[in-house]
């Protein structure tokens, strides 16, 4: 007994609290500051002198995926955690069947002791009889309450009031919070999109406008405003706009004076996640308030909206093409994407995702041939196949020395960021404990220390993530060199297929390198850089009667595609 107390008193004793708006009258019991307060004392009283504060403010019971819960759960993965003490079992969830895997289950298996206080329950004292009923209660009054909010829910929305926040253009009235009124900077902006589109400005032109006007995008305006919205709330660019910002716009209805409800649901109350409803389940309320756009205008938008929106780019027999995702820009790096330009040749193609026509910053569109890259890969796998039909020998010691060059390389590199998110993640902890001090000791606010706990909960976990996934790539490394004869028999199928199939071309390729076209005239080359799943890139020995791919573009004008050869 005497060394479990010494264990419990080396290791933290984690001091978890909750609160969210279900908890209703509850809620000044609950408080997070009365939460703290309690279990302090509490552990005071046990000997438990090593604390540590986890605190999820406004996160729902039924909702497990909290930052500071999933931080705690984290020190515990680590061993830092020998003891979890909450104030009763609601604190920890509300779903019966989570919070029962957690306390019979998850905490024994980690060697670490739950105390829930109001609830008498401590594990170094046997298992709770009540606890199981005490957790089927405490989802009840979840489910309760979401029967309740979503009733309420149901009644306001069919009653006309509003239930979403105002869009882009509408505020709420200081007089009525039921009420949307004109927001008449935003409103102007509305207006001129319209307009434009009118004009026969598409929504990516628009998107550019805007942003060379230095126009706030809408959660930028919102900001600036003082106003707590939903969505990214950090933007590096507060005047990019978005293409998909404009056509939402252009796509409300709520601008001619109409307030439509439930657009989106929820499954259960244990499911968080909006799904789209279809519009015959809307509940729409026309001239509720003043309108930016009159309906004649907004019909007229979407007649032309729906004879310009960009169908999805397929081939000719309407299938995801096989090389989307593979293609990279050998410039900037950014993926190509998959187009079609709807004319009369009607044309597939990839292009630079980061080409600054688009307002990215690549200087090329890196335009090629949808048709044109299946046909080089096609070549070169040839090659590859005859490569190896002729000289196995030579072609596997090839394959080996460039596997091991190529991934000593790779190796090198994730071991390198591996050590120094490994320091990083060191640093944040020694940064979360000064700060636990100083709260502790006053020097700090509970309000500021939550919000920086917070940040520093977020960045490790980041970590702990990052940390995982390179320890996983390091090992995979570590066994691709094995994967080799998997390679090999890859290319011996595609010898008796002779053919290229998706699943056979993602077995055999890791990514393309696509350079922009060079030279005038008769003279344009484009170069390939192909990266072999296992192998990296192999330059293929000259062989007989070996030739380049040569395509006209949609344009008209010939270009040569050549697998570019490695320098040494």
């Amino acid at each position: 007994m005497q060394s479990k107390n010494k264990k419990e008193n080396t290791g933290i004793t984690a001091l978890y609290c909750r609160l969210s708006r279900d908890d209703g009258t509850e809620s000044e019991s609950n408080s997070i500051a009365n939460q703290k307060k309690l279990l302090s004392q509490k552990a005071k009283e046990l000997g438990l002198t090593n604390t540590k504060h986890y605190c999820d403010d406004g996160y729902t019971g039924t909702n497990f995926n909290r930052p500071a819960f999933q931080a705690m759960l984290s020190d515990i993965e680590m061993g830092y955690v020998t003891t979890v003490m909450v104030k009763d079992l609601s604190r920890l969830g509300r779903d019966y069947v989570s919070v029962g895997n957690y306390t019979d289950s998850y905490f024994p298996d980690h060697n670490v002791r739950f105390i829930a206080v109001n609830d008498g329950i401590d594990s170094d004292e046997g298992e709770s009889e009540i606890a199981p009923f005490k957790n089927i209660l405490n989802e009840m009054y979840a489910r309760d309450i979401s029967k309740k909010v979503r009733s309420s829910h149901r009644l306001r929305g069919n009653s006309g009031e509003p239930l979403s926040q105002p869009p882009y253009g509408y505020m709420k009235s200081p007089e009525n919070k039921k009420k949307w009124i004109i927001d008449p900077e935003a409103a102007e902006i509305v207006k001129e999109i319209f307009k434009m589109t009118l004009d026969g400005k598409g929504s990516e032109t628009i998107a550019r406008i805007l942003q060379e006007r230095k126009i706030l995008v809408p959660m930028a305006y919102w900001q600036s405003k003082g106003l707590n919205r939903g969505g990214k709330k950090t933007q590096a660019n507060p005047y990019k706009w978005c293409k998909s910002t404009v056509s939402k716009i252009l796509a409300q209805q709520e601008y001619c004076g109409d307030v439509i409800n439930f657009k989106t649901f929820s499954k259960s109350f244990k499911n968080k996640t909006r799904l789209e409803n279809d519009p015959e389940n809307w509940a729409v309320f026309k001239d509720v308030h003043e309108p930016i756009i009159d309906r004649e205008t907004f019909e007229q938008v979407q007649k032309l909206i729906g004879k310009t929106r960009r169908r999805k780019p397929k081939d000719e027999n309407y299938e995801r093409n096989m090389f989307c995702d593979l293609l990279y820009c050998a410039d900037c790096g950014r993926k190509l994407w998959f187009n079609i330009k709807h004319d009369k040749t009607d044309i597939p193609f990839f292009s630079c995702g980061n080409y600054h026509g688009n307002r990215g910053t690549c200087k090329s569109t890196h335009y090629l041939r949808a048709d044109a890259i299946e046909q080089v890969v096609m070549l070169e796998l040839r090659q590859l196949a005859m490569f190896l039909k002729d000289d196995e020998e030579t072609f596997t010691e090839l394959l080996a020395d460039k596997t091991n060059k190529d991934l000593l390389a790779q190796k090198k590199h994730r071991e390198n960021e591996l050590q120094k998110s490994v320091a990083r993640q060191k640093t944040v902890e020694n940064l979360y404990e000064r700060l636990y001090e100083d709260n502790i000791s006053g020097k700090v606010s509970d309000e500021w220390f939550m919000e920086l706990s917070h940040k520093y909960e977020v960045e490790r976990m980041e970590l702990k993530s990052k940390i995982s996934a390179l320890h996983r790539e390091i090992s995979e490394l570590d066994g691709i060199r094995e994967n080799k004869e998997h390679f090999i028999r890859a290319i011996r199928k595609f010898m008796q297929m002779d053919t290229l199939t998706a699943p056979l071309l993602r077995e055999l390729i890791e990514r393309i390198d696509v350079y922009e076209v060079k030279g005038t005239g008769k003279n344009r080359t484009q170069q390939l850089l192909i990266h072999y799943k296992f192998a990296g890139c192999i330059d293929i020995p000259e062989v007989p009667n070996r030739s380049n791919f040569t395509q006209e573009t949609r344009k008209g004008v010939a270009v040569a595609y050549i697998p570019k050869q490695l320098t040494a």
